[in-house]
């Protein structure tokens, strides 16, 4: 009897509930478990259950396999060839009817899964399992496993074919996967004694990433998930390389992806959730430790760390362990580099401001770049807040698509800590950094496209102790509009009206706190409401503000403290038709003046 669910997957992102927005978890019969105790059935949530249970199975065949090459149990050889049998008996019968009847229209197509991107992960994780192995009796005397890695091969050209020639979309996170399993494929078969793989197949992957990176070291995209995503495609795809032999301009380009992550690190490691992508998934997780793993062979040095502490913490007692088994991906020394420092940052391509304090307590995010194309948000010039195991004002993710949510609510301008007018969702669009201060951690940027006969400008400056943010609009023609500024807390969130000014708190419990002080030109009102949080549990109730103003012009001051020893109680901001003046003084130092014009 096979171990391996004799049907197709679907689309893992309805595996989700669609009460509460949340991935759902285990399995009872045929039901499906949301933690909040909702019980969902149907073929949809189903065939999504079967796309994660055969992706958990291809990382249960790796894992055994390189368990058995590391230490010889015949437990793990068993398991490991038994479920390689039984794919390659399923994929067999499954490819015998083509293409999936499960894909939507928009969808690549696979075989075994609804989206060839998901039957590529699946390959690369057989591939693995396969090359870990090695020629085997069994493996190179099963004719089906034979059939199924050709069968793979010929999918992954078509798929690609259709994408990249059909399509017009060879810059695409589907391509980087299918080329990753294509090479992977190639391995695993000349591993049983086929061909060794073609070059094109290594020539693939360095083209994509010449024209899917962004100079910076953004995957185009400028979303967190998607960055990994691919990163991790292309350092599984050069599997068995030498990195001392791939072209200087692709070490580079993997270099600065890696960058990228120790950048826009939070101080504790964290990964901020920016544009499409999970807020907080065990899988991601695990994707991020093999690219520490990888990247750590293919570099003497990676600047990975704290990062990789992160998600080994997070991970906890669901921390399997395969990325330590991956020694030896690469052969040769790996590549001398000197990694990123962490520090205040502007990524000129993708448009994101990293500030950060000299103590590394407080990590600023100014999205001010592109929209992002279909994983991007209507955000632009959001300011997203994280300190060393808080998030105070997360980039809020998404959950998984299937769910209304995602366009509804977290795509969309109210999810984020920017400026609506008149109620709106900004236009799909980008902003220009005016000026940018490194040393000072400090920048302005301006947008007058993403809300139509708007000028939203904002400066940000992050110093020793505290943070000011003033967020100036102004409507074309003088016409009086209704502004909006939202707050959108993670933490619990407190206000209180101060007589020309607004007290916030930020308790995170367990981490330092934030307390804010804030002004406005003119009649403004800071009001507390209920809303939702990130993404990760979207029914979970939230106190946000929305900082709203009907006028033609408005101005919004914050200056926010993370030092638990310090106190903006004399803080005070001055206005002028030009200019704002915001003088600090914090406790007994010497008063801060900072002035932004307008």
């Amino acid at each position: 009897m096979s171990v391996v669910p004799q049907r197709p997957g679907g689309w893992w992102h309805d595996y989700v509930c669609d009460t509460h927005g949340i991935e759902l978890g285990a399995r009872d019969g045929d039901e499906y478990l949301c933690s909040y105790g909702c019980r969902l059935t149907g073929e949809k949530v189903e065939a999504a259950w079967l796309a994660l249970e055969h992706q958990a199975l291809a990382r249960a065949t790796r894992v055994a396999a390189h368990s058995y090459r590391l230490n010889g149990s015949a437990n793990d050889r068993e398991r490991a060839v038994t479920l390689l049998v039984d794919y390659a008996e399923l994929y067999d019968a499954i490819s015998a009817d083509g293409w999936s009847s499960q894909s939507e229209s928009w969808m690549l197509r696979g075989k075994l899964f609804a989206q060839a991107l998901s039957e590529a992960q699946w390959a690369v994780g057989i591939a693995d399992a396969v090359i870990a192995l090695g020629p085997l009796p069994e493996l190179q005397e099963s004719a089906s496993l034979a059939r199924m890695l050709a069968g793979l091969a010929e999918t992954l050209t078509e798929s690609r074919r259709i994408l990249v020639d059909d399509r017009s979309d060879q810059r695409s996170n589907y391509t980087a996967w299918l080329d990753a399993a294509a090479r992977l494929v190639a391995l695993a078969t000349h591993t049983l004694g086929g061909e060794p793989p073609a070059a094109h197949l290594e020539t693939a992957i360095y083209e994509h990433m010449q024209i899917a990176v962004r100079p910076d070291g953004w995957e185009w995209e400028a979303s967190t998930y998607y960055h990994v995503f691919v990163l991790r495609a292309y350092l599984l795809g050069l599997r068995g390389l030498d990195p001392q032999a791939v072209p200087v301009e692709t070490s580079g380009v993997l270099r600065s992806m890696i960058d990228v992550l120790i950048s826009i690190a939070a101080p504790d490691g964290f990964l901020p959730a920016l544009h499409d992508g999970p807020f907080d998934r065990e899988a991601m997780h695990r994707e991020v430790l093999e690219i520490c793993t990888l990247a750590a062979q293919f570099f003497a040095a990676t600047g990975l760390e704290t990062v990789k502490a992160w998600v080994v913490e997070r991970l906890g007692v669901n921390h399997d362990g395969l990325e330590s088994m991956l020694d030896g991906w690469f052969t040769g020394a790996p590549v001398a580099s000197v990694p990123a420092v962490a520090g205040s940052r502007y990524f000129e391509d993708a448009g994101y401001v990293v500030l950060r304090d000299p103590g590394n307590r407080m990590h600023a995010v100014l999205d001010a770049g592109p929209h992002g194309g279909a994983h991007g948000h209507f955000d632009k010039l959001s300011l997203y807040l994280y300190g060393d195991g808080a998030k105070w004002q997360p980039a809020p993710a998404v959950p998984p698509y299937g769910h209304a949510l995602r366009h509804s609510y977290y795509a969309r301008t109210v999810a984020h800590p920017t400026v609506r007018v008149d109620g709106a969702d900004q236009l799909e669009a980008t902003a220009d950094v005016t000026s940018w201060d490194a040393a000072a951690s400090r920048v302005s940027a301006v947008t007058t496209t993403a809300i139509d006969g708007v000028r939203l400008s904002r400066t940000v400056q992050l110093s020793d102790g505290f943070l000011v943010d003033v967020v100036h609009v102004t409507s074309d023609h003088d016409v009086a509009r209704s502004i909006s500024l939202g707050l959108r807390p993670a933490v619990d969130f407190s206000v209180v009206h101060e007589g020309d000014r607004w007290r916030s708190t930020w308790d995170s419990p367990g981490t330092t706190s934030l307390t804010g002080a804030h002004w406005a030109s003119g009649d403004a009102t800071l009001e507390l409401s209920s809303g939702r949080g990130p993404s990760d549990d979207p029914s979970r109730p939230q106190h946000i503000g929305n900082w709203a103003a009907t006028a033609s012009e408005a101005t919004f001051v914050s200056v926010y403290s993370f030092d638990p020893q310090l106190s903006i109680d004399s803080a005070h901001a001055t206005f002028s038709d030009a200019s704002v003046v915001i003088d600090i003084s914090i406790s007994d130092q010497e008063i801060s003046r900072i002035e932004v014009t307008l």
